[in-house]
């Protein structure tokens, strides 16, 4: 019955997206979040009956499959009008292996997701998970459609810090060293400026391109010159740093037990989750903290997100409150503003989001 049913969903997006736009269906305040299956274990959990089929054949047809409506999020009242607000989950069929390999087709498949999103009546989209790093945080896709665009990445960094905060002054007499992975990228780069603005004494930048890390390092020191900065393109650095802040966007896992220390923690904000979770069972040294996540009161994602009930990704917070407060522009594309980081923190505030983060280990 569960796969008839979305069977049944799947055509009804298909015939939506090429039956022309009712004048009537464009609301005050309604968002469309993207996300994307991490393997095909995520197909075969939507899709039951797909389980005959082996891995790479499921995969070959799922990339002929338009974008699909995964459920429809509810409970989010304005804070403006009181009115509710409408929201979707909307996923194209690409693995995150499939989007890094077929970026081309992978982009495509986004645009057709957000014509999807116009034909829902929604107006701003959130990109989540490696749907914002293959179109450089959204910037490939602005103007394109008659949507708002955000990454997600200023509530995300904003929780970020504020969890960091907490740990350094929780540990404050073990906590020598703090590594960055991913440091280059959006929020990675929020969170590094903002420690060496905070006067963290030792802070260990790995990114793949020196370039932009020599970049990064630089905006750095001018923050603070008398942080101490290693930057490198090797994983291996950061055996020497007592936190790890994983900001990276990849479709595998990159740390594993052999990268780090006796008693190190990890804060892992990617998504997909870039952290072996067989470090807890190997080192249990080791206190991992999926970060990056709020408690949003009263809000039914009608989904599976492997989170607590109410509670979401940052990134999808984010798009939720802008479509709340009305605030249909292109939000948190390219590098991310300390006045948009603020902004969004006061609006999480306002509807009673707070930071929340899950954590194993000791």
């Amino acid at each position: 019955m569960k796969s008839i049913k979305s069977i049944v969903g799947m055509f009804g997006d298909l015939f939506r997206l090429y039956l022309p736009a009712s004048k009537n269906n464009r609301n005050e305040a309604a968002f469309v979040f993207l996300v994307h299956p991490r393997d095909t274990s995520d197909f075969y959990r939507k899709y039951p009956f797909l389980k005959i089929f082996p891995a790479g054949f499921v995969e070959f047809i799922m990339q002929f499959i338009w974008p699909v409506t995964l459920s429809e999020i509810t409970g989010l009242v304005s804070k403006q009008d009181g009115k509710p607000v409408q929201g979707w989950l909307i996923s194209i069929l690409f693995t995150g292996k499939m989007l890094l390999k077929k970026r081309i087709s992978a982009n495509k498949k986004i645009l057709q997701a957000m014509k999807l999103a116009e034909k829902k009546g929604a107006r701003i989209i959130g990109l989540g998970a490696l749907t914002s790093s293959i179109t450089k945080g959204g910037l490939e896709l602005v103007g394109k459609t008659s949507l708002a665009i955000t990454n997600g990445n200023s509530l995300t960094a904003a929780i970020t810090l504020k969890d960091v905060s907490e740990i350094i002054k929780d540990h404050s007499k073990k906590i020598s060293s703090i590594a960055i992975v991913g440091a280059t990228g959006s929020i990675g780069q929020a969170v590094s400026l903002s420690l060496a603005n905070k006067n963290a004494e030792n802070l260990i930048i790995i990114g793949k391109t020196p370039k932009h890390l020599e970049e990064l390092e630089k905006k750095m020191r001018l923050a603070n010159e008398n942080t101490k900065i290693i930057a490198s393109t090797e994983l291996s650095k950061i055996s020497e740093a007592d936190i790890i802040i994983v900001a990276t966007a990849s479709p595998d896992a990159l740390i594993k037990a052999e990268h780090l220390k006796n008693g190190a923690i990890i804060y892992d904000v990617s998504q997909p989750q870039n952290v072996d979770r067989g470090i807890i069972k190997s080192r249990p040294d080791i206190r991992l903290i999926d970060g990056g996540t709020v408690s949003t009161p009263r809000i039914n994602y009608h989904f599976n997100f492997g989170l607590p009930r109410e509670t979401a990704f940052a990134c999808l917070t984010e798009t939720m409150l802008l479509a709340a407060e009305k605030i249909f522009e292109d939000y948190s594309v390219g590098p991310i503003e300390v006045k948009k980081i603020q902004g969004i923190e006061r609006l999480a505030e306002k509807y009673n989001f707070k930071k929340y983060s899950s954590s194993d280990g000791n």
